[in-house]
Formats: structure tokens, sequence, C-alpha cells
């Protein structure tokens, strides 16, 4: 869903506090769903002080507009602007002829939210009513973008009252931010196609955060995933990238730990495969290790150490002050000589592979990267 913007009539004083109150719960002079941003102010302006066409003009317009604009610090979508109080004035006495013309020309605009002059017009008058009225009171004029509607919060509302019980006190005590964060982490599952998104979040917001790894078990198991991957490919070839008739080019082991927690074991057929490195979201066949995420949430955003043992036993702490790169690189370490491992011990010799391929690990989202000389041992 769109975010909306509100025309304010407030005290300018009080910019900082509407700006915190997301939920709009202050009472305020509102005109909702005004259909116009910051920006537009700026090209109204601009046409009005028959600038539009003068490019050194319209920048000075905009700087003079923007003199007062921010977003909330950690709901991005919530922004507000005070229009300056010699721009309000200047639009409050717009005419009803003059707001007929800026709207003709305003609605030819390409990037015009409304390219409807009859719309345009609407728009316009209720700007100018609202500077009229905080001109007159003295108060200033705050444009308010609200953030879209929480579509995780839709869909916990509206879940069996059973299932909801259940998550509901956890619920209640998050803050507008966490909830925020929620419906990224929401609508990022659905552009993953994760079949029951919901679930996913509630699970990922409301469980106990681990407090120590154990790469050596975690390596056990990747071992038997790479195992059944490779078997099932040889069985049905299907590479993320290239053609299923040609031989396997490379083989990358990507991984994530700053928004989930796996490892997918991706092939590629295409020829320059090993020179024009690509990584795969998700091929529909990782393996789920969610709880290297939930490690680099407690160091990274709960400010708690993170204890971690190495495959070679060696216990290994990630501080509060770390920025990742350390937790990164042990993994990526770890699944490094692990496919060397599954190399030598001839876990690929069965694929038909071509002279040149090689193996990979990295992700869409790490910095850790390593590429191999062959995949067969000489």
């Amino acid at each position: 869903m769109k975010s909306t913007t509100d025309i304010v009539v407030a005290n300018a004083d009080a910019f900082d506090a509407i700006l915190a109150d997301l939920r709009n719960t202050l009472p305020l002079d509102v005109t909702s769903d005004s259909n116009v941003t910051i920006d537009d102010v700026v090209s109204i302006v601009s046409i009005h002080r028959d600038a539009i066409d003068d490019r050194s003009a319209w920048w000075r317009i905009r700087r003079e507009i923007y003199a007062r604009f921010a977003s909330h610090e950690t709901v991005a979508t919530r922004m507000l602007a005070a229009i300056p109080d010699p721009v309000r004035d200047e639009l409050a006495m717009l005419t009803g002829q003059e707001i007929a013309l800026i709207a003709s020309r305003w609605g030819k605009m390409g990037d015009s939210p409304a390219p409807d002059p009859g719309v345009a017009v609407l728009v316009l008058e209720r700007l100018v009513s609202a500077c009229t009225r905080a001109r007159e009171s003295g108060l200033g004029v705050l444009l308010r973008t609200n953030q879209p509607a929480n579509d995780f919060e839709i869909a916990f509302m509206i879940v069996d009252c059973k299932r909801r019980r259940n998550f509901q006190k956890a619920f209640d005590d998050w803050d507008d931010s966490k909830r925020y964060e929620a419906h990224q982490r929401y609508n990022y599952y659905l552009k993953q196609g994760v079949e029951d998104c919901l679930d996913r979040v509630l699970r990922d917001f409301t469980r106990p955060k681990t407090s120590r790894l154990n790469l050596n078990t975690d390596q056990r198991r990747i071992r038997k995933y790479i195992s059944k991957r490779v078997k099932n490919y040889i069985k049905s070839p299907s590479p993320a990238l290239g053609d299923p008739g040609d031989p396997v080019t490379m083989i990358s082991l990507e991984f994530d730990i700053e928004y989930e927690g796996y490892v997918d074991l991706v092939f590629h057929s295409r020829p320059d495969a090993a020179e024009a490195i690509e990584f795969v979201e998700d091929t529909g066949f990782r393996l789920e290790l969610t709880h290297w995420h939930e490690g680099m949430e407690r160091f990274s955003c709960d400010d708690l150490p993170l204890k971690v043992t190495l495959p070679d036993e060696r216990k290994v702490v990630v501080e509060p002050s770390s920025d990742g790169d350390d937790f990164e690189k042990y993994i990526g370490d770890m699944l490094r000589d692990t496919m060397v491992e599954q190399r030598r011990a001839g876990a690929f010799g069965d694929l038909a592979i071509s002279e040149s391929s090689v193996l990979c690990v990295g992700g869409v989202h790490t910095n850790y990267f390593w590429l191999s000389d062959d995949v067969v041992d000489s």
C-alpha cells in the first residue's frame, strides 16, 4: 500500500513531536489524504513565480521550500516538511483565477499527482485553505507523509483467534519501530514467495534468541545437505543459471546471515559463470539456519555477546562492538572448508562437470567471497 500525505496546521515548535507521533494521535488541524507533497509545493510555487522552466530559479525555490524537512529516525517512510512562512503567505494569497491557471500547468507536468485539471484545482484549493487558516492564526503549515498501512498488522489481525492469542501478548509489547520492522520483514518474505509469511515473521520476532552457535554441528548438517542436493541434481539437472543440458561450470554455496540465515547449494551451467559471478536469492532448495541470523541480531541489535564454537572446537566471542565481519568470516571460512573437503571426498565426482568448473562461496547479502581453482582434484 502507498503512503498518504496530510496537510497539518500547527505550531512550528511542535515539528519534532508531530514527526514522532507515528500513530497520528495528537489533536491537530488536519486535511487528510491531501495528495500534495513538498515536491508538489516546489512545482506550484515555481509555476506561480513563472520559474518552472528556469532550472537555476527552480533550484533556488526548492532550497527555500526544503528548509525544514525530516524523516523519522527508524521509520523512513514517515516524513514531515514545514512550508516556510513566506511561502505559506504566498499560497494563502492565491486567487481563484491564479489557482485555475496553476492547476492547468501543474496537471500537465509528468510527475503531477493530479493530472486531471479539476482534481488539481481541488488539491490546490485545500492547500490554499490550510495556508489561509495558518496565516490568520499565526501557525505553520506542515506536510506529513504517513507510513503505508502495516501489511503485517493487517495479516495478524485477520488470522484466526486461537492463533492470534498465542502471540497477542508479545505483539502488544512491540513499539512502532518494531512493528514497522515486522512490516518490512513480512513484505520481504512475500517477495521471496515464502508460504506462510505471517508465521515466519511471528517466529522471527517472538522465539528466544540464540546466545551461542556451534559451527561444528552446523557443518555436519551442511555436509548431509550437500550430499542430498548433489544426488537430486544428478537425477534432475536444473541449474539456477544456464541450460540443464550443459555441464556444470560452477557450484556455489551461497549463504545469508543479515536477513534470514541459510545456505543454498546453487548449480550453474553458464560458460562464463566464473568470470561473471551471479548470486541467486533463493533456489527453493536451501537449508534453513535461522540461528545464524538470530546470532547476528544478538550482537548487532541487542548489544549482547555471541559465543561461537568453531569447527576445530575453538571457542570465540563476537562482541557487540563488532561490525559483523568476523562473524561472517567464521561462517564463510567454515563453508569454504566444507566445499573443499567435499570436493576431495569425491562428492561432486558423479556430476557432469566442465573442465574449467569452479567452486564458490558467497551470497547476495554478504561481503564474504571465495572462488576455487577447480571442482575436481587432479
